[in-house]
């Protein structure tokens, strides 16, 4: 491989120019690496572009929202879209931003830097902030990136900051556990789902915190520990008990900095305190404690939410203590949560619906967990996501190649569902999230392409692109994208047979909802590979029609190197190899319709029926001829031979006698 500075500027549609050879690491995001750039239209606005590297998808679903938001303290989003990355020569999916004049705040959390002052807090970093979270909201929008090391400073003389890239990753992706709620924290980092505007007032509160110290309040503990200490005692407690801070930000802290979305301040509370307007202290929520501990594996828990944490990382140990009715007992009667318990019953009740499986005792306990832990991810045999992160967690397994069976069965076993009905309040978002789901058990059920774990991957998860294992290299977003991928790949002589696999026809269902369905169920037939290939070229041409592009020659060559099952259900001879020519012909052009409506033309087709009809009938009376024939020729010779046994024994006789009479004549006149 080259030197990356040796590398000409990669192209972005004819609107921005990247320099691969122009690394700025200072600017480098979750989602990949920062180069320089420079816009075609706009030469004076000083540009960079993030080059996505990792398992997961951005957020493409966001992009066009965020870039209406014209905010001085958001990093302003300029362009978008696939590049074809020479360094690595692979395609690569690049977001340009404006450059920030300065650097960052906190290259990392484990830095100490000088603290920021509570006036310069209150008067320009709180606000700001604030009205580009107010920008979000309004847009239906999270940032889901607010932490003290994704933020830059303005320029170099000024002390205004801009937040930095909130969409090479999914939303909490790449946030420490620190910023993340104690719900999210507990999730896996790709299946945190999109997250609400709470989430980020929490994340903003302990951003304020750490800028007002300089450091990361419990340094010495790692996630485990800060999820424990945030469990036992509040976010707050645990962060601040042992701290001095500034009298005029305790309120607006702790506010932020609630565990109870219900009682955290919104963007209007934090406003108002910002006009002047103060709040009624509110107290920090103190999970309710058990009169004992449950003692489990040697841990002594005395919260609902620590026990469904322990139990779900060792269900081997808690499945037979959640079936002898202990965690239900050790609920009702040492915590006295009758409701929870009533849960808890319900969760093992509904567990065993169905008859003990190999997954039984993994379903009881994350029915379990979930009863005892309702905001809490869904825990499922190593698995921990929110039900709307479980997309992003399913690409990234799938990325890695890791098991993806886990999320099938938890989509099977309803756990999502389960989830919602355990939730103590109903919010609008949950109902198409349960359509969703009984979608996506529908499309698990029935095993054909277009169908399986790999169609609901990319109907929960649509920003991820085709993982199919020869287009992984392309970074495919679109039809039209992966049709014009297909082209390149089929100049390859590495090419593999069919350019379809599961994830195309996945894909393709997914992103083009008018594909006729009848079309998916000869693609897995094995019993007419000729309507299978037409299945593959008639999908394959209505994309090309709706999505372009206008031509694809190498594509369509290579489908007709899979077409002989498809000439050879033609019986006439002249009829094939006409069809061969003028497939070859219009391969050519580049249009796949067109070779479907020569290798599928009903009237062709029902011509060489009928002449193979015809020469069927005349070969049958052409043998029946030949057998009257044959039959007619047995018969003389039956005659013949009669008739030849007959003068052979007339001839016999005569012979016989003439014999006799010679030797009487010859007797007598010897005598």
């Amino acid at each position: 491989m080259r030197p990356a500075a040796h590398y000409a500027p990669v192209d972005l549609g004819g609107r921005c120019e990247i320099m691969p050879g122009s690394p700025l690491a200072g600017l480098d995001s979750a989602g990949g690496s920062a180069f320089a750039s420079r816009m075609a239209r706009d030469r004076k606005t000083e540009s960079f572009a993030i080059i996505t590297d990792r398992p997961v998808p951005a957020r493409v679903e966001a992009l066009s929202g965020f870039r209406t938001i014209e905010n001085p303290a958001l990093m302003r989003l300029l362009d978008w879209g696939t590049v074809d990355w020479t360094p690595d020569g692979k395609r690569r999916f690049a977001l340009v931003y404006e450059r920030p004049g300065g650097r960052r705040v906190m290259n990392d959390l484990s830095d100490v830097r000088e603290p920021f002052n509570d006036d310069l807090v209150t008067r320009t970093l709180m606000p700001n902030l604030l009205y580009v979270l107010r920008e979000m909201n309004a847009r239906g929008l999270t940032c889901g990136a607010i932490r003290p090391n994704n933020l830059f400073y303005k320029d170099t003389v000024s002390s205004a900051v801009m937040l930095g890239d909130c969409l090479s990753t999914p939303t909490g992706y790449a946030q420490p556990v620190l910023m993340e709620t104690i719900e999210r924290a507990q999730a896996q980092p790709a299946g945190r789902g999109p997250g609400t505007i709470g989430d980020d007032l929490y994340a903003l509160g302990i951003t304020l915190l750490v800028l007002v110290l300089g450091r990361h309040p419990l340094p010495d503990l790692d996630d485990e520990g800060l999820i424990r200490a945030k469990m036992d005692r509040g976010t707050y407690s645990a962060l601040t008990g042992h701290l001095r801070l500034p009298q005029s930000l305790l309120e607006p802290l702790r506010g932020l900095m609630t565990d109870d979305a219900k009682q955290r301040w919104s963007l209007s509370d934090l406003d108002m305190w910002l006009q002047g307007r103060r709040h009624s202290s509110k107290q920090p929520q103190i999970p309710r404690r058990g009169a004992r501990p449950f003692d489990f594996q040697g841990d002594q828990l005395l919260h609902c939410r620590s026990l469904a944490r322990a139990l779900a990382r060792n269900t081997a140990a808690a499945a037979p203590l959640i079936e002898r009715g202990e965690v239900e007992k050790w609920v009702r009667r040492s915590v006295g949560d009758e409701t929870r318990a009533e849960m808890v019953q319900t969760a093992i009740t509904s567990a065993s619906v169905g008859g003990r499986a190999a997954t039984q005792e993994e379903k009881l306990v994350a029915r379990v967990t979930i009863a005892l832990d309702p905001p809490s991810p869904i825990r499922y045999r190593g698995i921990a996501v929110m039900p709307d992160g479980l997309g992003p967690a399913m690409a990234e397994a799938m990325w890695q190649n890791g098991s993806i069976q886990p999320y099938a069965e938890l989509v099977l076993a309803q756990l999502p569902m389960f989830w919602v009905n355990c939730q103590p309040d109903f919010r609008p978002e949950y109902v198409p999230m349960v359509q969703s789901y009984d979608g996506q058990r529908t499309l698990l059920e029935h095993v054909g392409m277009g169908f399986g774990i790999e169609r609901v991957l990319y109907e929960l998860c649509p920003a991820c692109p085709c993982l199919a294992p020869h287009l992984r290299d392309y970074y495919v977003l679109t039809p039209a994208e992966l049709l014009a991928a297909l082209e390149q790949i089929a100049t390859k002589p590495t090419r593999g047979r069919d350019p379809v696999d599961r994830h195309v026809m996945a894909f393709l269902t997914t992103h083009h909802k008018k594909l006729n369905d009848r079309l998916l169920q000869p693609l897995s037939s094995q019993h007419d590979p000729a309507r299978r290939i037409i299945a593959m070229i008639s999908i394959l041409a209505d994309v090309q029609n709706r999505f372009g592009p206008a031509r694809l020659p190498h594509l369509c060559a290579w489908m007709v190197t899979l077409m002989e099952p498809v000439f050879k259900r033609f019986k006439n001879k002249e009829t094939r190899e006409k069809m061969k020519i003028e497939v070859a012909q219009a391969a050519r052009d580049g249009v796949l319709d067109a070779l479907v409506r020569i290798v599928d033309n009903i009237d062709v087709i029902r011509a060489d029926d009928k002449g193979f009809l015809t020469a069927m009938r005349q070969y049958e009376s052409l043998t029946r001829q030949i057998d009257r024939l044959r039959s007619g020729a047995s018969l003389k010779s039956d005659a013949t031979d009669h008739a030849g046994r007959q003068i052979a024994a007339v001839v016999t006789s005569v012979i016989a006698g003439l014999t006799m009479i010679g030797t009487v004549i010859f007797m007598l006149r010897g005598g």
